[in-house]
């Protein structure tokens, strides 16, 4: 391409340093640029396409062994969900309302052996919940309700600890 010509106004032309301008407007150039950037992005598209999917992790494929460090890690992420789901239930019923703190007094109750990691993790998830809804609304709410099928999921898993004994 050529060298950019001084304009009459003593700048460049920037028709000058592109394919031949379809007049002095910028429009032509604006909508050079605009075809130009969507013929880059329908070139980018198919080897966009083209990208190998990532594949889950080798944890998420196969089901993580049922050990003891298993059913502790368990064990606190329950905490943790009864510990949000006490909260939420308190911001919004009050705080006579201590079924998810008696509930965690039970599984206290089950597993002493675990009493201080579990006692963190319910503090931890009362702490999550109040920082996430300061106030009850149809939203703290659900997710209350979204705990609480949480929190039954993880306890049938660990029943079957206990099924046998």
């Amino acid at each position: 391409m050529g060298q950019p010509k001084a304009g009459r106004d003593g700048g460049l032309n920037a028709c000058s340093t592109l394919p031949p301008c379809l007049g002095a407007t910028r429009e032509p150039m604006k909508l050079r640029v605009l075809f130009c950037a969507v013929l880059i992005a329908a070139a980018a598209l198919p080897a966009a396409a083209q990208q190998p999917r990532r594949q889950p992790a080798p944890a998420q494929q196969t089901p993580p062994a049922r050990g003891e460090e298993w059913y502790r890690g368990q064990l606190v992420t329950l905490a943790e969900v009864l510990g949000g789901a006490h909260y939420l239930r308190v911001v919004c019923d009050g705080r006579g309302d201590q079924r998810w703190r008696n509930y965690m007094r039970g599984v206290i109750e089950r597993e002493p052996q675990y009493n201080g990691v579990l006692v963190e993790g319910f503090n931890r998830g009362y702490r999550q919940e109040e920082a996430r809804f300061p106030v009850c609304d149809a939203t703290t709410r659900q997710m209350e309700a979204e705990l609480r099928a949480r929190g039954l999921r993880i306890a049938q898993g660990l029943s079957a600890r206990h099924a046998g004994q």
